[in-house]
């Protein structure tokens, strides 16, 4: 949260502009509709509570997809598949190599359980930041009082301070402050993430209440309908950025996305996140390559799988950067089903056309 400004409603997001660091808060209730319509106004046949668990090719061409549902396995044919699992689960079903977590020890960065708090009275907060600037720092923070409550006994919080991002309600932020390790992959770490980080939001919600000035009558909204996973496998793809690229701001003649983000990476093992920056105004681009994983046709992923180093994926895992591979993915798909040839085989130039047309900006 920026205490430099409050957000105000406008159709459920505020646009991205300094006062947000360039994000976009907005209100996920209407962010599930307004998806649900553009789905609906694009033709696409959905099916929901549906878990992808095996991807196999077809004698004749194609993909078979296997999901299981309350009504039993549903098994769909497909000329071409997008992964968009955020976990490569199809890919790595598929066949296709992969790597997980850091190198040495294979690592991967924390879990972390996402929760709204409301009726918060920001002017309390700003006159609390006004009078301790040394105590916020744009969007995290609160490092004394995090001190105090921790000497007393209050709060045994795994990471170094408090980070809220603003949401466009104003008397409301959302938290990003719970952090525990283990594998997103793994059913048992999932389930002992959600238990462990759901009586850290509750330290959280008190300390906040108690401690914090503009607090004293706030009370959480909602935590996320699951733990948030930051980093499980990595594709590998005909390419593989790397955290050099990100950091040297490198370009691609097969650009289909660009990213801003900085190299992000979360301690594994407790408090601690490594923050680098790109050279300022600079961004980097993801290659076409990335999203083609190694050894199989007829496949892409998109999202914080594809393929890339550990120290480049912590950068390119965020959400806006997924939603422009996921782009960039389904347009290759759907060039490549209509010519009827493999996803690696369509040229990037075509892909690159395509994208500019629906307003991607990318390097020309």
């Amino acid at each position: 949260m920026d205490p430099a400004r409050s957000p105000g409603p406008l159709r459920g997001r505020h646009p991205p502009d300094p006062s947000t660091g360039y994000t976009v808060p907005f209100d996920p209730e209407l962010f599930k509709l307004v998806t649900y319509d553009m789905l609906s106004g694009c033709g696409v046949r959905l099916l929901l509570h549906a878990f992808a668990s095996d991807l196999m090719p077809l004698p004749e061409g194609g993909s078979r997809c296997v999901f299981e549902t309350k009504s039993g396995p549903v098994v769909l044919d497909a000329d071409v598949v997008v992964d968009c699992t955020g976990d490569g689960d199809l890919a790595a079903a598929a066949g296709a190599p992969y790597e997980v977590g850091r190198p040495g020890d294979g690592l991967t960065q924390p879990i972390t359980l996402m929760f709204r708090v409301g009726n918060v009275d920001r002017q309390g907060f700003l006159d609390y930041v006004h009078d301790h600037p040394d105590q916020w720092k744009g969007v995290h923070g609160l490092w004394d009082l995090i001190r105090q409550a921790r000497d007393a006994g209050e709060l045994d919080l795994p990471r170094e301070d408090i980070l809220f991002f603003a949401t466009p309600h104003h008397d409301e932020v959302s938290v990003n402050s719970t952090r525990i390790g283990g594998l997103g992959i793994s059913v048992w770490d999932l389930t002992r993430a959600e238990l462990a980080t759901h009586r850290q939001l509750e330290q959280i919600s008190r300390f906040l209440h108690d401690r914090v000035p503009g607090f004293a009558e706030s009370y959480v909204i909602q935590s996320g309908v699951q733990v948030g996973v930051r980093e499980t496998r990595r594709v590998l793809g005909d390419y593989q950025l790397t955290g050099e690229d990100v950091l040297s701001a490198r370009s691609f003649d097969d650009v289909i996305a660009r990213g801003a983000y900085p190299v992000d990476i979360h301690n594994p093992n407790g408090p601690g996140t490594i923050l680098r920056r790109l050279p300022q105004g600079s961004s980097y681009d993801i290659p076409l390559r990335t999203l083609l994983p190694r050894d199989v046709d007829g496949l892409l992923v998109a999202g914080r799988c594809i393929s890339g180093d550990h120290v480049a994926h912590s950068s390119y895992r965020i959400m806006p950067i997924s939603v422009a591979t996921g782009q960039a993915a389904g347009v290759c798909a759907a060039l490549a089903a209509r010519i009827g040839k493999a996803p690696r085989e369509v040229p990037a130039a075509h892909v690159q056309r395509v994208l500019r047309a629906q307003g991607a900006s990318l390097p020309t």
